[in-house]
């Protein structure tokens, strides 16, 4: 059961760098995740067969529309940050954001002790994903321009998936009701965002972005399946060591130069973020 907890860390880990090695066009590598997680949500809701009641389909119909946008901002980011640098940014804002809401909204934090150990483990976190994306000056830097285009994706990005994970724990929907309903939002808003890119659209580059939605798929299952027993902030929490799996596969695949002294910060920063989530992970419910 314990492994269990990390799978959503897996799966969203594996999906960036698995978007950027077929090196498609945004919108395409959009399009490849949502078919697939449409497959992937019928086949599951033609197995699981979940009680259906179509007053419950509103809050997961809008999360799919938000992971959309999210998604599509976050892709777009890709094409100008390598996936090493980007995701401890997308990772550490939406850390901040879904689990504050979580503690307040949803008061999951239900003393003092625990918001100062939550804090505390956010903070201690988001230090490690700092030391994660340090970056020696050794070669040009990027323009201020692009920088700034890039951040500016990623929060919209972040706010979008912040909004995509809350939704369904409004009405306390139950994991098995969220997959098909949330897949049906996101493959009408990747339609209406497809639209205006047509011509940026490739068959080829879209099955290969399906692979891209298979570990999207099982990550999106395992995380909502894991609130009703985590609750959001401390199962997001334990989702976002997939910054540590982006950044080891950027390092693999990508053949991303690294100074012993940004080796040895990133080593730093991964003990820092599982002190954070094991702190985070100490909060009783």
């Amino acid at each position: 059961m314990f492994i269990f907890y990390f799978l959503p860390a897996v799966g969203w880990g594996l999906m960036p760098v698995i978007a950027a090695l077929t090196k498609a066009k945004p919108i395409n590598q959009l399009i490849g995740t949502a078919i697939m997680a449409f497959v992937f949500s019928l086949l599951f809701f033609l197995v699981t067969k979940p009680p259906f009641d179509w007053s419950i389909m509103l809050f997961p119909f809008l999360s799919g529309c938000f992971w959309a946008i999210g998604q599509y901002f976050q892709f777009y980011a890709f094409q100008l940050l390598p996936v090493s640098e980007a995701m401890p940014i997308s990772n550490g804002t939406q850390l901040i954001g879904t689990t504050l809401i979580a503690a307040l909204c949803f008061k999951e934090w239900t003393s003092i002790q625990a918001f100062i150990i939550g804090i505390s483990g956010i903070v201690v976190i988001i230090l490690g994903i700092i030391c994660t994306s340090y970056k020696e000056q050794t070669q040009r830097p990027m323009s201020f321009e692009k920088q700034k285009r890039a951040i500016t994706w990623l929060l919209v990005s972040s706010a979008a998936l912040t909004i995509y994970v809350i939704l369904p724990r409004l009405r306390q929907t139950p994991a098995a009701a969220v997959i098909f309903p949330q897949s049906l939002g996101m493959v009408s808003m990747v339609f209406i965002l497809s639209i205006k890119e047509k011509k940026q659209l490739v068959i080829r580059d879209i099955s290969t972005n399906l692979f891209t939605g298979l570990a999207w798929s099982s990550a999106n299952l395992s995380l909502f399946s894991l609130m009703p027993i985590m609750g959001v902030a401390k199962s997001f929490t334990f989702s976002q060591l997939s910054v540590l799996i982006s950044i080891a596969g950027g390092l693999l695949f990508f053949n991303v130069k690294k100074t012993p002294k940004e080796k040895g910060r990133i080593l730093f920063g991964a003990l820092l973020m599982l002190m954070g989530i094991f702190l985070i992970g100490s909060i009783k419910r």
